[in-house]
């Protein structure tokens, strides 16, 4: 929210980012836009909040998941998938004037809500593509990730544990969640960190993986771990599924995985190459040059100015 909003204040439009429940709207905001309102926490406050800025102001509604199609094990599931929760949701949904949606399969998930949806692609800031990422001795292969996917982990581990042990000499580096023990090889890992640019800061990648389970959920969502890692220069080797196959150029940027045992052999045909890692990484960044922020604001003021 604070990267789209931020850039439309560079460019003459008046913004702001605050939480939700703020007192916004009734000082002349043409425009509230929430990301994911409402929900399992005080929904019939978020509703009534919500459906107050109705009077003041039109409403987008912005997503980047489907929160109807949350699986089981998803430590937020439980919450998500409650009636009441999903009842939340669906309503704040229906009043919006407009849905923003990150992928065309999300949007049509939510089409069959309210039918006024625009695909806004996911971006990154461009001062991504001047970081030089942290170099070590060794070929380090990373992942970053939150605790929704345990299940993807365990797509790759069995690769990756092969590769480390065929090549003692490489580092692993896990950050965000901690799924070490999925791996059962020495790994390093690093926490969140307060920033997002602090953040990028910490990826010294040289492989990076991007395991994904096919799945409804899985489907809607983006190709932004791909993205920050193809900012960096990193080429990568992701799952061969929809928000992925959208964005990595297979054999040129990176892998795509069909096959279980696919993943050990390109994870080892990067470590062995070094000059491919370059030159992959280099059109990975090339790639990524054309997804920043700066290039496609446009696409956020034209969505919301169809609603004014």
């Amino acid at each position: 929210m604070r990267l789209p909003l931020g850039e439309l204040g560079k460019h003459g439009h008046d913004t702001d980012c605050l939480p939700a429940k703020s007192d916004i709207g009734a000082d002349g905001a043409d425009i509230v836009v929430g990301q994911l309102i409402g929900g399992h926490e005080f929904p019939e406050v978020i509703h009534r909040w919500w459906r107050d800025l109705y009077r003041h102001s039109k409403l987008v509604y912005e997503l980047d998941d489907d929160p109807f199609e949350i699986e089981s094990h998803n430590p937020v599931a439980a919450a998500y998938n409650k009636p009441v929760s999903r009842d939340s949701i669906q309503h704040c949904i229906e009043i919006a004037s407009l849905v923003t949606a990150s992928t065309e399969p999300l949007a049509e998930q939510m089409r069959k809500i309210n039918p006024n949806v625009v695909v806004i692609k996911n971006r990154i800031d461009e001062f991504v593509l001047d970081i030089d990422r942290p170099r070590r001795d060794n070929v380090v292969i990373g992942w970053a990730g939150g605790g929704s996917h345990a299940r993807d982990i365990e797509v790759c581990a069995h690769g990756l544990r092969k590769a480390l042990d065929q090549n003692p000499g490489v580092e692993a580096h896990f950050i965000g969640a901690d799924f070490r023990a999925a791996v059962r090889r020495p790994i390093r890992f690093t926490a969140w960190c307060a920033t997002t640019t602090d953040y990028y800061k910490l990826i010294d990648f040289d492989i990076g993986l991007a395991p994904l389970v096919p799945s409804v959920f899985a489907r809607s969502k983006s190709y932004i771990k791909a993205l920050e890692y193809a900012a960096l220069g990193i080429p990568v080797v992701a799952s061969d599924v929809e928000p992925y196959r959208d964005f990595v150029i297979d054999g040129v940027t990176g892998f795509l995985v069909r096959r279980d045992h696919e993943w050990s052999l390109r994870i080892r045909d990067l470590i062995h190459d070094e000059a491919m890692r370059a030159e992959m990484g280099a059109k990975a960044k090339a790639v990524a040059a054309d997804y920043t922020i700066q290039k496609g604001w446009p696409d956020w003021e034209s969505a919301y100015r169809s609603i004014l």
